[in-house]
């Protein structure tokens, strides 16, 4: 499609004006420099675009975390914490390990870690216990009600942590030790979860972990099983649970885990590293993405308990690659490489423990694991099951009779600030979940041995019928009157993947090699399928009916919040155009400034395009909100669409086309999507 074209088109639908309260600003340098780092050594046919934004999306949000407004952690959550770790020292030190420097955890004090699903219902009821245990809250008099569970969930959240403990190699040290104070409060072993087992159905949104006798339920509220009804003590930044897997990320897979087990040096494994690499961090991050919910923001991640058994699995992947390292001569407890920010360095202090970076790596803090359930046994699971070529993979499990729209168990708003992102994502997701129904079981499950076959249920359904749960929060507080929402105009090139069986009668016969919608027939809009297009995901699903979703994401660059929507355009057509109205922060109290990213469902990104004097302009995606006029932005969602839409006896057409100040046009381009 031509540049004159692409023109034409936008300026068919605005009208003139001098300027706007939302104005373009520029890129901020870390994630300039990072789209500058992670595209120069491959091309854009190996890797999409995606992958690469939400990579540098994560990294921004991991090292200007202290730019943003943050919730204190308390005095006796700080004194709570401290006290574990004593206990945890002091256990140690009983047992005759005492290290010339410090105390440590010895490696066998709780017991073995085993797969969830390898556990008997007695073992695996006894952990959820004691963790609904740790929810109950302690009163002290003239003290707010004191929750142990959320004491050790919030030392995750402080910026000088997130900073420490991510995007380096201090993020395996620090995650370690995280286990071993959770499992001091509980009094025994955390379970880990491997989600490869999930990952190898053919819809990962199907296991038998999103039902009551797991974690609960996958889409929106978690109501049901043994952490349904968490917080037991609601606060203005501890809502309910909330879940939407499947509709970005990736659980782990075969192909990641075997390529970090290929390496030898931690260097080549942990952050910061170039793509096409494969991390620790990068694998966990996508689950987190995957789950969605509280675990895709990095500061709320642990307030969900899946937290602890996907980390706990990531322990274990690390622990399997420090065998490799033995086997090959390397003593891992002194394989800790120079990357990242000084506050990863090996002998800066792990914050906020009173220990050293490096000394995360000790051999004798590693847990104990009994390995991953394999094929014939599987680990002798009911909910477990050997398939062809021979891989253990999780059953089914859903209760008949009990079928619900996803999304529509009455979520409310989650307390979420910078997100978790990934430069992985499973090409099942696309944004979308993968089933129909909700699994809600009573009291024992109904289980399905699972199949190759694929579900019932069409992609391009689940595609159209899946809303996206925001989480409405600003600042740690969870409220949509914080919030302003933007109209957005995406411009939609047919992708040349694109493939419709609508054919033409010529003389009153089927010419059925001429689909009625191929570009080739529009030779005005120049429209052509280039020999060399960007990469997409594996398996990008063209739907039948040629309805997608094109993603539409804000992430606060001076305040700390998410919001994400979505347009729904037409890849049968050479063109098509459509809305999405997106929250930013309310700038009643002052400006704010956000950065806006837009993607199709096969994973390239799309280009933005600035109003700047009456005519779109490209311009970096960045920018800043103000009370100025004239107002280019809606304080509630209606006001957003009647300020586009002149809604009276008739919908009429844009009247006030001059008030979108962003536009993204999603054509396919040599070249990556970036202003650099």
């Amino acid at each position: 499609m031509c540049p004159t074209l692409i023109v034409a088109v936008l300026l068919g639908f605005m009208i003139w004006t001098s300027h706007g309260f939302v104005e373009q600003i520029p890129m901020p340098d870390v994630l300039q420099e990072c789209y500058k780092y992670q595209t120069q050594n491959i091309d854009f046919t190996q890797k999409p675009s995606q992958e690469i934004n939400m990579l540098c999306i994560t990294k921004y949000l991991y090292q200007t975390a202290h730019l943003r407004p943050q919730r204190q952690v308390t005095n006796q959550t700080i004194a709570y914490v401290g006290e574990l770790m004593r206990r945890v020292i002091s256990k140690h030190e009983k047992r005759g390990h005492r290290s010339k420097r410090q105390g440590f955890p010895g490696a066998s004090i709780m017991g073995v870690r085993r797969e969830i699903r390898t556990l008997s219902r007695q073992e695996w009821e006894t952990f959820v216990f004691r963790l609904n245990q740790l929810q109950q809250p302690i009163l002290s008099p003239g003290q707010p009600p004191f929750v142990p569970y959320y004491a050790i969930a919030e030392m995750h959240m402080p910026p000088a942590i997130i900073q420490a403990a991510h995007d380096g190699p201090n993020f395996l040290g620090w995650h370690r030790i995280y286990l071993l104070l959770l499992e001091e409060a509980l009094g025994m072993p955390i379970p880990y979860w491997d989600s490869r087992l999930d990952y190898r159905m053919p819809q990962p949104t199907d296991s038998v972990v999103w039902t009551p006798e797991f974690f609960g339920e996958g889409f929106g509220s978690v109501t049901s099983g043994p952490f349904g009804g968490w917080p037991r003590v609601p606060t203005a930044d501890r809502v309910p649970l909330v879940r939407n897997i499947g509709n970005d990320g990736s659980l782990v897979s075969d192909s990641s885990v075997n390529a970090i087990m290929s390496s030898f040096s931690i260097f080549d494994v942990t952050e910061p590293a170039p793509l096409p690499q494969i991390t620790f961090e990068t694998i966990h991050n996508a689950v987190h993405v995957w789950i969605d919910g509280q675990m895709s923001g990095i500061s709320t991640s642990p307030q969900d308990p899946i937290f602890f058994m996907h980390h706990a699995f990531i322990d274990y992947l690390w622990s399997m690659y420090r065998n490799v390292q033995r086997n090959s001569g390397i003593n891992p407890e002194t394989d800790y490489p120079r990357k990242g920010n000084a506050m990863h360095d090996p002998m800066s202090q792990m914050i906020p423990f009173s220990l050293m970076n490096i000394q995360g790596y000790r051999n004798d803090i590693e847990s104990p694991y009994a390995p991953s359930p394999t094929c014939p046994e599987c680990g002798g699971s009911d909910y477990l099951q050997c398939v062809p070529p021979g891989f253990c993979v999780s059953v089914r499990g859903f209760a008949p009779g009990f079928t619900s729209t996803p999304g529509a168990l009455g979520s409310r708003p989650v307390p979420i600030r910078e997100r978790f992102e990934t430069g992985l994502r499973d090409p099942r997701t696309r944004g979308e979940a993968s089933m129909t129904t909700i699994p809600i079981r009573g009291r024992r499950s109904v289980r399905e041995k699972p199949t190759n076959k694929t579900s019932q249920f069409s992609n391009d359904a689940s595609q159209m019928n899946t809303p996206y749960q925001n989480t409405f929060v600003i600042d740690g507080v969870s409220d949509v009157n914080r919030w302003t929402f933007v109209p957005v105009r995406i411009i939609f090139e047919r992708p040349p993947e694109a493939k419709f069986e609508s054919f033409i009668m010529k003389d009153g016969k089927l010419v059925n090699n001429t689909d009625m919608f191929s570009p080739s027939k529009y030779n005005t809009f120049k429209v052509e399928i280039k020999q060399k297009v960007p990469a997409t995901y594996p398996k990008c699903h063209i739907s039948g009916s040629g309805a997608s979703k094109v993603f539409v994401q804000t992430d606060g660059i001076d305040y700390s919040g998410r919001y994400k929507d979505f347009a729904v355009v037409d890849e049968r057509l050479p063109i098509s155009s459509s809305m999405a109205y997106v929250g930013v922060k309310k700038p009643d109290n002052g400006a704010a400034k956000f950065y806006m990213t837009t993607y199709d469902s096969c994973g390239r990104v799309c280009r933005p395009r600035c109003l700047v004097n009456g005519r779109y302009q490209e311009c970096s995606g960045a920018f800043r909100i103000t009370t100025a006029y004239p107002k280019m932005y809606g304080r509630t969602y209606e006001e957003a669409v009647q300020s586009v839409w002149t809604i009276g006896d008739q919908l009429l057409s844009e009247a006030h086309g001059a008030e979108i100040p962003i536009a993204f046009i999603c054509k396919i381009t040599k070249q990556w999507p970036w202003l650099f």
